[in-house]
């Protein structure tokens, strides 16, 4: 399919300044992609004080345990493996923009049902679930437009810097959110992480709402979708560039997300601290990957992204095995921020790859896979769960991050077709 033409005002670059082409801001000479980067902030400070919130009241309000953590998050991933794909068939199919108005509309009545709930003292294990299923079949639909509106507001020759300038907008509010979360949690009570997220999904509505339509690429809007679906799938396994670009997603998705579900246990158990320290610990990778991004940005006109994607992706999960030695709240903290740093470079290089190397008419589905690779982590969650019941959190994740480190070593090492790209 073929990229939609910018708008000539679109296209015309400023004279000089840091949004030049080449510069680390370039990428905010588009009117849309700035647009869709406050929507993109607001929606994600809202989901990261969401979680914090979730984690709190599924640990401390509900009693619950590693493994009921790991279900909650396993829920929500099931629908993004099983609905992604057809997120990017739709995606392809229909206008963007009224879309995604309609997928964060719905997400805002979740999170106002789910803070009735809280606060009136009828919420319910199950009802955790339920909900959180509900979240994942709308992220699932609406992750792959976030994503594909972000090549379509700057186009291919700046993709690399709007993801990095995105990633840095999204960890900004990585470290703002589970902060918020954190305090309002002793403030007001769980209840209040819900509100919050509903409030920042209304402002990411009304934002969204100022982006100019993108239409469709209506070249397959006959084809069958269970077809489309198994033709992007199709395409990816027989190309081996695409395949193993792929595979790097689902890679840290699998072995090195998961731990992210139990730091409320970190905070709880390891550390001994309360609510403000999960908050603190959850924010820090995100102030790490402001670093990591920033040094995206500046960098972003490089020719090769694979070796700073691969030996990144190394250092990243040496990084949070690091954390699991850590018994000083702010030691780990440290360890996390550094984390970061080296996550962000990753998972923007990760996510430039995955657009500007696919074929034209399969960048839609491509990436709805990636979204997809983000619902794999819960299921590797729940194996996780059930073993940091049995052995403890620091054991079992530092195994889980030298998996993880040697298998990308060997990729590193191994794949002559990844050093190339």
């Amino acid at each position: 399919m073929a990229s939609p033409a910018l708008p000539a005002a679109e296209r015309r670059p400023r004279a000089g300044g840091l949004t030049a082409p080449g510069r680390p801001l370039a990428s905010l000479r588009h009117r849309d992609f700035r647009v869709l980067l406050a929507s993109t902030m607001a929606l994600q400070v809202g989901s990261w004080v969401q979680t914090i919130g979730q984690g709190w009241l599924v640990v401390h309000d509900l009693g619950g345990s590693a493994t009921n953590l790991a279900v909650v998050a396993l829920l929500r991933g099931a629908f993004l493996v099983l609905v992604s794909p057809f997120g990017g068939v739709i995606a392809g199919r229909q206008e963007r923009r009224r879309l995604l108005m309609l997928y964060t509309a719905v997400s805002a009545v979740i999170a106002v049902l789910l803070a009735a709930l809280v606060s009136t003292g009828r919420i319910e294990l199950w009802m955790v679930y339920v909900l959180a299923a509900l979240a994942g079949i709308v992220e699932a639909l609406a992750g792959p437009i976030r994503s594909l509106l972000v090549f379509d507001s700057v186009g291919p020759d700046e993709m690399t810097n709007a993801v990095a300038l995105n990633a840095l907008g999204g960890n900004a509010m990585r470290v703002i959110g589970p902060a918020i979360g954190g305090a309002l949690i002793g403030l007001i009570g769980t209840e209040g992480t819900f509100e919050v997220q509903a409030g920042c999904l209304v402002v990411s509505l009304v934002l969204t709402a100022r982006l100019r339509r993108f239409e469709p690429e209506l070249a397959e809007a006959k084809e069958n979708a269970f077809v489309s679906v198994a033709r992007g799938i199709a395409y990816v396994v027989r190309d081996r560039r695409m395949a193993l670009i792929v595979g790097m997603a689902v890679l840290p998705s699998v072995l090195v997300y998961p731990y992210v579900s139990f730091l409320p246990l970190f905070a709880k158990d390891v550390l001994h601290e309360g609510a403000e320290a999960y908050g603190f610990l959850a924010g820090a990778v995100g102030l790490g990957s402001l670093a990591g991004g920033a040094i995206v940005a500046a960098t972003s006109n490089r020719q090769r992204l694979g070796p700073p994607m691969m030996w990144s992706c190394l250092l990243y999960c040496l990084s949070v095995a690091s954390f699991t030695f850590m018994r000083e709240l702010w030691l780990a903290v440290g360890a996390l921020v550094v984390a970061g740093v080296f996550h962000s470079i990753y998972a923007a290089f990760n996510a430039s790859l995955m657009q500007m190397k696919a074929a034209p008419e399969f960048r839609s589905r491509v990436v709805a896979l990636q979204t997809m690779t983000w619902g794999m982590t819960p299921f590797a969650g729940l194996l996780m769960g059930a073993m940091i019941d049995r052995w403890g959190a620091p054991h079992t994740v530092f195994w889980w991050m030298m998996a993880a480190a040697a298998l990308t070593l060997a990729l590193t090492l191994g794949s002559r077709e990844l050093r190339r790209v």
